[in-house]
């Protein structure tokens, strides 16, 4: 007997980071705020729990590096040493960055893919459009993780909504 197979189902992959809704909704309103309402670019790290890929913690860019964002975003080396203070203090890892752009390209600019924020296989980087001054969902931002001399894996639209969650948003 031939059995025929009238459908296929696309098996969604595990997320790489989740979201709460209201905390993507703070990031968000954070990042818009702390870039000057589209003046600049902003940014945060994403921590959380070693093993986990839920965000537990945001810290922001410009808390670590108060002159960090001057149009684009350039951390000074001491800001490193604080996010690993946060990291050590709360047993928390950095699973991730996000920062802005203008406009709608949520690629990687030759900068962001030459300069990872934490170059560790598995760092995940998400780039939120129009410097976060509309309403974003997930199928909005670029996703990109680094592959350590592989460079990186980016995932856009329906693809980059299957790899950040936010619980709640459906």
């Amino acid at each position: 007997m031939l059995k025929i197979i009238s459908g296929f189902r696309r098996r969604r992959p595990r997320p790489l980071l989740q979201f709460r809704r209201r905390q993507w909704h703070r990031l968000l309103g954070e990042l818009r705020r702390r870039g000057n309402h589209g003046d600049r670019e902003a940014g945060a790290f994403l921590l959380g729990r070693s093993g986990s890929n839920a965000v537990s913690r945001i810290v922001y860019l410009d808390d670590l590096d108060p002159h960090c964002l001057q149009g684009g975003i350039r951390l000074d080396g001491l800001a490193y040493s604080r996010l690993w203070d946060i990291c050590e203090h709360e047993a928390l890892v950095v699973l991730g960055d996000v920062h802005t752009h203008p406009g709608d390209f949520v690629r990687q600019s030759g900068i962001d893919a030459e300069n990872p924020m934490v170059s560790r296989h598995g760092h995940v980087a998400i780039i939120v459009p129009h410097l976060a001054m509309h309403s974003v969902i997930p199928q909005d931002i670029g996703v990109h993780e680094y592959d350590g001399a592989d460079g990186w894996s980016t995932w856009l639209g329906s693809e980059a909504a299957d790899r950040v969650a936010v619980r709640g948003w459906w």
